[in-house]
C-alpha cells in the first residue's frame, strides 16, 4: 500500500513539475545497467494518416536545405549522409492532440542514422494561441509513444528548432494550454474553457537523458505548490465570465456565457494568467539551457455568431465577408459564394445535397473551392486542385449541415495558384465558416 502511494504520488509530482531535463524517452530505448523506475503509463498512439502530398528532394554528402510551404524546414549538414539521399516532409494527422489545428509531419527517410544532427525547424504563426514560453517539439517512437525533445525556441521568427540524428513524425505542442469546448456560438449560448497540462509519462535515471516521453493531457494544478492561477477575464467584446475550481481546486475551468442579442459578428478575447515558479523546458538557447515558464498569459477567441456570416482565413488572416454571402441547394449541389469590397470571391460547390463531409474533388460527394484575390493590379484565382504530371491532386474537406432554412459548415485545406502546365506556382492555406439563409 505504501509503495503504491509513493509510486503515484511521484508520477504526479513529475508531471507536476515539468522538469524535463531529467525524463528520458528515446527511440530506440538503450540497454542500461540499472533497473528501470517508470512512473505513470505513457500513451501509445497510432500513426498519424497523411493530409497532404508530400515535398521531397535529394541531398548528398554536401548537404542542403528542404522546406514544406513556409512550415518545417530541414538542414542537413555536410557529411549528415555518404550517398545521395531521398529526404521528403509530409503532413499528417496530428494524433498527439487530434484537437490541435495544427499537423504532425512525417520526415523521411525513418530508420536512417544519420552521421552528423539534422536541424529541424517549425515555424508557428505570430497569431498562433498560446504561450510561446510553453512550446516544444516531439517525435513518435517506434512503439507509438510521442517523446518530447529539448527544444530551441526563437520568438523574433515564431521559430522551433531540435537536431536529431533520426527522423520519424514530428509536431510542435504547448506544454500548458487553454482549452475551449467550441469555436463559435449563437446568442445565450456557453462556451466551457479549461486550462490544460501535458503529463510527463515516466521517469527514468538522470544519466540517461534522451527526451521525455509524453502521457494523457490533464486539469492544471496537481502540484499545488508550483502552480498559480488569476486574473480570469474578457479583454474584448460583450458577454459573461465565470471562473470555476478544477478537480484539484485551482481555478482552472471557467464558463463564457454570449449576450442574449447578437447583431453581428464579434470576436470576444478571453484571457487567464498562470504562473510557474519551479517549471521549465529543456532549450540549449536558454540561460543553463533552461527555458523556465515563470508568468504566461493565456489568450483565447470566441466567435458570437449572427444568424448570417461567412468567414474567409487565408493563411491565418481572416476577413468577414458576410455582407455578400448566398447560398443554395440546387441542380444536385450545394454552393455557397461570397465576395468584398477588396476584390476578394469564395465559390464553394458540394456535389451532393445532403450534410456530411464532402472531401476535395469534383465527383459526386466531393468539394471544389475557388478564391481569388487581387495582386499587382490582377487577380490571381486560387483552387483546391492542381495537376502534378499525370496526375491530379486535390486538398481540404468541407463539412456541410442542411437545414431548412440555412446551409451551415466549414472548408479547410490548400488552394493553389497556377500559371503552368504541371505543378503550382503559390500556395495558401484556407478555411472558410458560414452559415447562410437559403435563397
Amino acid at each position: 500500500m505504501n509503495m503504491k502511494f509513493v509510486n503515484m504520488y511521484t508520477y504526479r509530482l513529475a508531471g507536476g513539475l515539468l522538469l524535463l531535463l531529467a525524463l528520458s524517452c528515446s527511440k530506440d530505448t538503450p540497454a542500461i545497467e540499472e533497473p528501470r523506475p517508470v512512473f505513470g503509463e505513457p500513451v501509445i498512439r497510432p500513426k498519424g494518416q497523411p493530409m497532404g502530398d508530400a515535398v521531397s528532394t535529394i541531398i548528398d554528402a554536401r548537404g542542403g536545405v528542404l522546406w514544406f510551404h513556409g512550415a518545417v524546414r530541414l538542414e542537413v549538414p555536410p557529411g549528415a549522409v555518404e550517398q545521395p539521399t531521398a529526404f521528403g516532409i509530409q503532413p499528417i494527422a496530428n494524433t498527439l492532440d487530434g484537437t490541435s489545428p495544427y499537423p504532425a509531419f512525417r520526415l523521411t527517410p525513418e530508420g536512417t542514422h544519420f552521421k552528423k544532427p539534422i536541424q529541424v525547424s517549425f515555424i508557428y504563426e505570430p497569431q498562433t494561441g498560446g504561450a510561446p514560453q510553453t512550446r516544444m517539439v516531439a517525435f513518435q517512437n517506434d512503439k507509438g509513444v510521442w517523446c518530447g525533445v529539448s527544444t530551441a525556441l526563437d520568438e523574433a521568427q515564431h521559430r522551433l528548432t531540435v537536431a536529431t540524428t533520426h527522423f520519424s513524425d514530428w509536431v510542435w505542442f504547448d506544454l500548458l494550454s487553454l482549452r475551449k469546448d467550441r469555436e463559435s456560438i449563437g446568442a445565450g449560448g456557453t462556451v466551457n474553457l479549461q486550462l490544460l497540462q501535458q503529463v510527463l509519462g515516466e521517469l527514468v535515471p538522470a544519466n540517461h537523458i534522451d527526451s521525455v516521453s509524453l502521457g494523457a493531457m490533464d486539469d492544471i494544478g496537481y502540484w499545488k505548490e508550483d502552480i498559480t492561477i488569476s486574473n480570469w477575464k474578457i479583454v474584448s467584446g460583450p458577454g459573461k465570465l465565470e471562473p470555476q475550481a478544477n478537480k484539484y481546486g485551482k481555478l482552472g475551468d471557467a464558463v463564457y456565457t454570449a449576450p442574449a442579442v447578437i447583431n453581428e459578428a464579434t470576436e470576444v478575447e478571453i484571457q487567464v494568467e498562470v504562473e510557474s515558479k519551479y517549471g521549465y523546458i529543456s532549450d540549449p538557447t536558454a540561460p543553463d539551457g533552461r527555458r523556465k515558464l515563470g508568468k504566461l498569459i493565456l489568450l483565447t477567441k470566441i466567435l458570437l455568431e449572427p444568424d448570417h456570416y461567412f468567414f474567409l482565413e487565408v493563411d491565418g488572416v481572416r476577413q468577414d465577408l458576410s455582407k455578400g454571402a448566398s447560398g443554395a441547394v440546387m441542380g444536385g449541389q450545394i454552393t455557397v459564394s461570397s465576395a468584398n469590397e477588396a476584390g476578394v470571391t469564395v465559390t464553394l460547390g458540394c456535389f451532393g445535397t445532403g450534410s456530411g463531409t464532402y472531401p476535395g474533388g469534383i465527383n459526386s460527394g466531393e468539394s471544389f473551392i475557388l478564391v481569388s484575390v487581387p495582386s499587382g493590379g490582377t487577380r490571381k484565382s486560387f483552387h483546391n486542385v492542381y495537376v502534378q504530371c499525370p496526375d491530379i491532386r486535390y486538398s481540404g474537406v468541407t463539412e456541410v449541415g442542411i437545414t431548412d432554412g440555412a446551409i451551415e459548415g466549414t472548408f479547410s485545406g490548400t488552394v493553389y495558384y497556377s500559371d503552368q502546365a504541371c505543378g503550382y506556382s503559390d500556395s495558401k492555406s484556407v478555411k472558410c465558416t458560414f452559415k447562410i439563409k437559403q435563397h
